[in-house]
């Protein structure tokens, strides 16, 4: 396998190159003298492996997703095992061991899979479907039941949770969090999260569209992490766009295209108007290129008499189209969810005898079987 070593100096380093010379496995193929060095050759197909020091200068979270996505195995030379956790790095080779990494073996134990908070994303397609609101409503149910609930704003088009609840943040949470995992410092994370009810805490959004490039992929998986471990449940709003583009992990779509595939559940929020209906039936075969065939709640929101269509109506056009039958409809509960909005609380505060939030609250019962989660929610 051809490597390259990047030490900064390490004091393994010389050792390393001796020992790679000398394999039958490992062909030392460059010494990168920086990050940038090592982005650059990693990312050119001519190593299968990188060797790093966890410690090299400029090394972070998001380098090591950008190694990895490209198909390098990253892997840490006598390194803290603290630090490579933090930044991601699964893989921790002793000297007199690197050919390890041939092999792909992951010495460094990863985190504990079975205690970790599920993930429900909240999509759906262009035109204002009501993705937030929703993505509020179930974790508004689930903060009440008493799951510790942290919803997360990750539109990178257009943040709206911390205006819908009236907080007024100097710096988006969401960007602060990512900073900080993306220097290795994930256990400050949930510094940067906001109670706003019982039960649930808030991760702001971005207070301008054009700071998405601030989201790393590796980083946020590293904030999804850390939410997973000190919370019962992440509620995940989500952008619009599953268009791949750009390049890498610098895709401003690239942190939805992450969530859906991280999430345990997927809900899709769609309208019942003819425009709305049509975006979401093109939105759910895009979502399907997405999610490794796993199926997603369809909730139609907004519903209304005025439109003259009956859910029976709808269902059956959807199911048509798609193959999939929506979960859930709720209703447009306009005087309910204005006073919601210009209060700055939830629905269910406000309006607790709303229908949309009885839907809601029914919506929540229904997805919580589908999720790996700690026993807190159940259904009613």
């Amino acid at each position: 396998m051809d490597v390259v070593v990047a030490a900064g100096g390490a004091a393994w380093e010389a050792a390393a190159v001796r020992e790679i010379e000398a394999s039958t496995s490992l062909r030392l193929v460059r010494r990168c003298v920086d990050v940038a060095d090592l982005l650059a050759v990693g990312l050119t197909d001519i190593a299968g492996a990188a060797l790093v020091a966890a410690e090299l200068a400029g090394l972070d979270a998001d380098s090591v997703h950008r190694l990895e996505r490209g198909g390098v195995r990253v892997a840490a030379v006598e390194s803290d095992p603290a630090r490579c956790h933090a930044l991601g790095i699964e893989r921790l080779l002793q000297l007199g061991a690197l050919d390890v990494v041939a092999r792909d073996s992951v010495t460094a134990t990863p985190p504990e899979q079975a205690d970790r908070a599920p993930v429900i994303a909240v999509w759906g397609p262009t035109g204002a479907p009501g993705r937030s609101t929703v993505a509020l409503g179930i974790a508004s149910a689930a903060g009440a039941r008493g799951a510790d609930t942290v919803l997360v704003d990750a539109d990178t088009y257009g943040g709206s949770l911390a205006q819908m609840l009236s907080v007024l943040d100097d710096v988006s949470g969401l960007m602060a969090a990512c900073r900080v995992a993306n220097n290795g410092r994930s256990s400050e994370v949930v510094d940067h999260l906001l109670a706003v009810d019982p039960g649930l805490r808030l991760l702001t959004g971005l207070p301008r569209a054009d700071m998405w490039t601030q989201v790393r992929t590796g980083a946020l998986e590293l904030v999804l992490g850390e939410l997973r471990s000190s919370a019962d449940l992440v509620v995940v709003d989500c952008g619009f766009s599953l268009e791949a583009g750009g390049h890498g992990s610098m895709s401003r779509n690239q942190s939805t295209l992450h969530v859906l595939d991280q999430a345990d559940t997927i809900i899709a929020v769609g309208r019942p108007d003819p425009v709305g209906l049509a975006r979401l039936v093109r939105g759910l075969h895009d979502l399907a290129g997405t999610t490794r065939g796993r199926q997603p709640v369809v909730v139609i929101n907004m519903m209304r008499t005025t439109l003259g269509w009956k859910e029976r109506e709808v269902e059956t056009a959807v199911q048509r189209l798609t193959g999939i039958a929506p979960s859930a409809y709720l209703p447009f509960d306009q005087a309910g969810l204005d006073l919601a909005l210009v209060s700055g609380r939830t629905a269910r505060q406000v309006a607790p005898s709303s229908p949309f939030v009885a839907r809601i609250e029914a919506l929540t019962s229904a997805v919580a079987p589908r999720i790996v989660s700690r026993g807190v929610l159940s259904a009613s």
